[in-house]
């Protein structure tokens, strides 16, 4: 394909009109009720990448063909942007208003006739390829970033559980050891209190039906801690 000859003429009053580019985007931007994540921030970082973008733009005008296919720029504009604490929805709307900025930069250049029509349909067909291209490559590296912050998330729910888990065990462990040492501790008081029934004198015996109702109270009290304890280690009562 034969290159028109103020194709590079071109590429250079476009670098000329590149702060103009920028301004006229980011006043696109405070425009889109859609896009409020970055109204706050600093214009360097509200431009970010975008310069950069820009530039590989009239360098392919230039006949650079590795800036055709630079995606470095592109890239790192979805690591900031997902940083900076964008959606997704936003990351492709902002990418969309650049591409409305260039091109109507483009038509705007078309009506003072400076430029030779084939120039200028080499400058539409190359900004598209790179357009659609810095698009993709800006929510690709968003998703990846999406879909490792989710892994990591699910890696600490499980994690979670697993804690959870253990910490149900060792509770149904520490109730049975209690329920354990009840029973052993009722058999104690039981024997003493038999061998207190069979020795005592005609005037202790009035305390006898209060020791067995305290042991019977003891009793059921040790049942329901192993009805708990067995409830906790996911045994049926």
């Amino acid at each position: 394909m034969t290159v028109p000859p103020d194709l590079e003429a071109l590429a250079h009053h476009l670098d000329g009109r590149r702060e103009l580019i920028l301004m006229a985007w980011r006043s696109e931007l405070r425009r889109d009720p859609e896009l409020t994540t970055g109204t706050s921030l600093p214009r360097t970082q509200l431009d970010d990448h975008v310069p950069g973008i820009l530039k590989s733009y009239t360098d392919n005008l230039r006949g650079d063909e590795k800036a055709s296919a630079k995606t470095d720029d592109a890239t790192a504009h979805g690591l900031h942007r997902w940083q900076q604490g964008y959606d997704l929805r936003e990351v492709t709307r902002e990418l969309g208003r650049l591409n409305g900025c260039v091109v109507l930069e483009l038509e705007t250049i078309a009506r003072t006739n400076e430029f030779s029509s084939d120039a200028l349909a080499a400058a539409r067909i190359a900004w598209a390829k790179l357009s659609s291209l810095n698009i993709t490559e800006s929510t690709a590296q968003y998703y990846r970033l999406q879909q490792i912050e989710a892994s990591s998330h699910v890696r600490d729910l499980e994690h979670a559980l697993d804690e959870l888990r253990d910490l149900d065990k060792r509770r149904a462990e520490l109730w049975r050891e209690a329920a354990h040492d009840l029973r052993g501790n009722l058999g104690v008081v039981v024997t003493a209190a038999s061998g207190i029934a069979a020795e005592a004198a005609q005037e202790q015996t009035a305390f006898l039906p209060l020791l067995e109702r305290n042991l019977a109270s003891l009793r059921h009290l040790i049942d329901d801690v192993t009805g708990l304890a067995r409830l906790q280690a996911g045994k049926e009562v």
